[in-house]
């Protein structure tokens, strides 16, 4: 799937999929990570290997060296973040195989091991399909964060520091930022025939 995955363009979009989610009445888990990614704007990679003692209280950032680049990328903990972690601490410690990993189901088979990309890819998949939207995986709600910004006038450089990107083009391309978006801009701010 690669970058085919969407970036929803509201934030009532977002929630949406977020409430399909929500139905899991198994584990919160799948509903936790999709606002933490949303949250944090972390890369799933990074987001599945959070760990409870990142959340200490008195901390104030988290400090994650980012999978895919190597680079250390600093976050701001946020309120829903931590409500997030009391959310994921609340249902994991009766689990059998609680460990250091806020993203894993904490069973016997997962072994306290963080929650698979394909366990991941299904369920945001078929909730994102409940909610309406084709092509939403695990980049979705990072992608998401990004592109709300942008269409609610952040600056462009913002959000690629933001989501710990090298570029604002990799970012335009990452939100999906297509011909077809620069083509509605230019006729939104036409002078138009009367220039």
């Amino acid at each position: 799937m690669g970058n085919a995955m969407v970036a929803l363009k509201t934030a009532d979009e977002v929630k949406a999929v977020s409430a399909e989610l929500a139905k899991n009445k198994k584990t919160n888990l799948f509903r936790c990570l999709w606002a933490m990614q949303f949250e944090s704007a972390l890369r799933f990679g990074d987001a599945v290997k959070l760990t409870w003692d990142q959340f200490a209280e008195g901390k104030t950032h988290l400090s994650i060296k980012q999978e895919k680049t190597g680079k250390i990328h600093k976050v701001a903990i946020t309120p829903a973040m931590r409500s997030i972690v009391q959310a994921r601490r609340e249902e994991a410690a009766d689990r059998p195989k609680f460990g250091d990993y806020i993203f894993s189901l904490s069973d016997l088979r997962s072994k306290g091991k963080p929650v698979s990309h394909n366990a991941v890819l299904t369920e945001y998949g078929k909730c994102g399909r409940r909610a309406g939207f084709q092509d939403v995986g695990s980049h979705t709600p990072r992608k998401s964060k990004g592109r709300i910004l942008f269409e609610n006038g952040a600056p462009l450089e913002h959000i690629t520091k933001l989501l710990g990107q090298a570029n604002p083009a990799s970012t335009l391309f990452y939100i999906g930022f297509t011909q077809e978006t620069a083509d509605t801009l230019a006729g939104e701010y036409s002078l138009g025939e009367e220039w």
